[in-house]
């Protein structure tokens, strides 16, 4: 294990399948890290690192894309959010696609979870231990909550949505904290610029109680765009070691075609297997 530095895990919804790859094939190598920091889907790709439960990432992103179950408009109308909460955080771990709670929480691997604030508008970072814990998986949930598409989750008296409204890449959070190395997985390719939300209404209406939070929504773009710059001047200084896509995604993030995610997924592992070398070396020197 690579005790004293840290991978962190960028969102993007059902493009966290090119992060499950990249997660599978360091997982079959046996390398290790003492912190992760997850955003969104980068959480919940975390989490099976974190128990070491190779391929559930790509299973739990594909087998359920036709299940009436999993997601679609009539949950969200019926229950404000697109993804089914009993189904994907109960049913799933617990029936269907078991999570190894043991190894979860018996793993050194320190699990961050990145979540938004909505009355302060800023990040927190939840570290979690056991998934067992209902406040723990509910910080799971709270990451991946996109705004509009999911009610807002409350975790000890404190409410939350997506991380990636407040901090995208957290990589300035892992230096913060004093991993010096940082092997960072994005999904989207080289060269992406985040442009401006079209139509910021429904933000505006939907959480007019928290204004904070619709500041850093309306704000995000500027955020991710300085976050990006940050990261690759950290990678010209040794701080950051990088893993993302060659060429533009086409994966919408709430894609339903399973073929294009399993193409994806083997992108990563591909990726992470042709950045091998290089990375053992960036880590070991």
């Amino acid at each position: 294990m690579y005790k004293d530095y840290a991978l962190v895990l960028e969102g993007g919804g059902m493009r966290g399948t090119y992060t499950a790859g990249v997660l599978d094939y360091l997982m079959e190598k046996g390398i290790d890290f003492g912190s992760v920091y997850g955003v969104s889907a980068g959480a919940l790709n975390g989490a099976n690192f974190k128990a070491k439960q190779i391929g559930r990432g790509l299973r739990t992103f594909t087998n359920y894309l036709k299940d009436e179950r999993y997601a679609g408009v009539h949950h969200l109308l019926k229950t404000g959010d697109w993804f089914n909460v009993n189904f994907s955080y109960n049913m799933i771990p617990n029936q269907l696609d078991p999570a190894d709670y043991d190894a979860f929480a018996a793993s050194e691997t320190k699990l961050y979870s990145v979540v938004s604030n909505v009355d302060s508008g800023k990040a927190e970072y939840l570290q979690l231990t056991d998934l067992r814990r209902k406040q723990d998986m509910d910080g799971l949930r709270a990451s991946a909550s996109l705004p509009i598409l999911s009610n807002i989750v409350t975790v000890n008296g404190r409410k939350y949505l997506d991380g990636g409204v407040c901090d995208s890449i957290p990589l300035e959070k892992s230096i913060a904290d004093g991993h010096r190395k940082n092997l960072v997985i994005l999904t989207q390719h080289r060269g992406f610029v985040k442009k401006r939300s079209v139509n910021r209404y429904p933000s505006r209406v939907m959480y007019h109680k928290y204004p904070n939070f619709v500041k850093a929504m309306n704000e995000r773009h500027n955020m991710y765009n300085r976050q990006l710059n940050h990261l690759y001047m950290q990678e010209k200084l040794g701080r950051a070691f990088i893993i993302q896509p060659k060429n533009k995604v086409e994966i919408s993030r709430l894609e339903k075609n399973a073929a294009k995610l399993i193409e994806l997924y083997h992108m990563g592992k591909e990726d992470a297997k042709a950045n091998y070398s290089a990375l053992v070396e960036y880590l070991e020197e």
